[in-house]
């Protein structure tokens, strides 16, 4: 179990490949899309996610949920041996259309391209979507790469999340971590 407590945010997550799953966030659309990525990357435990102090419009809690389920994935992963490494996945959702590719090799790097308006969606300002994926792919030590099209914004963003969830499904899958290198990282 990974932990985090600051002044604004209390944060805890466990991971584990399959089984329940239990989202706990005070910003609905964030507990809705992180159930979403971890339904859909195959993985089940527990996030649980509280406000200690509202400073903001949710930014604290969504980065630091990002933080916390990056390390946590980070922990899940080890040392990355024995996984395929790289997954990808698209996800047409309605109106909406997603790609996401993955990178588990040790090397943190996020590109997201989705134009987001400036609106919040259950208590989750979409511009904080980027940061979200930017933070996860920091700490979890992967390359993540999004893109996401559509007219309605929801879908748009829960595709995202879906093809993100779908790719890392892929990448933890059992294979040989290819690298040339013969190490990741």
């Amino acid at each position: 179990m990974y932990t985090r407590k600051t002044l604004e945010t209390e944060i805890a997550v466990e991971l584990r490949r399959g089984g329940a799953l239990q989202v706990e966030t005070p910003i609905p659309f964030l507990t809705h899309m992180v159930e979403t990525l971890l339904k859909y990357a195959g993985l089940g435990g527990s996030v649980a996610a509280r406000e200690l102090r509202r400073l903001d419009d949710g930014h604290h809690v969504i980065e630091d949920v990002a933080i916390a389920l990056g390390r946590a994935l980070d922990a899940l992963l080890g040392e990355r041996k024995g996984i395929a490494r790289f997954g990808w996945a698209a996800v047409p959702m309605d109106d909406s259309f997603a790609l996401a590719a993955v990178d588990l090799g040790g090397r943190p790097y996020w590109a997201v391209k989705a134009k987001l308006p400036d609106v919040s969606i259950g208590g989750y300002p979409l511009r904080m979507f980027p940061h979200f994926v930017r933070t996860l792919a920091a700490e979890a030590k992967a390359t993540v790469h999004i893109y996401a099209r559509g007219a309605d914004p929801h879908h748009k963003v829960e595709a995202a999340h879906k093809a993100l969830g779908l790719a890392l499904r892929q990448a933890m899958a059992p294979g040989e971590s290819p690298s040339t290198k013969g190490v990741l990282g």
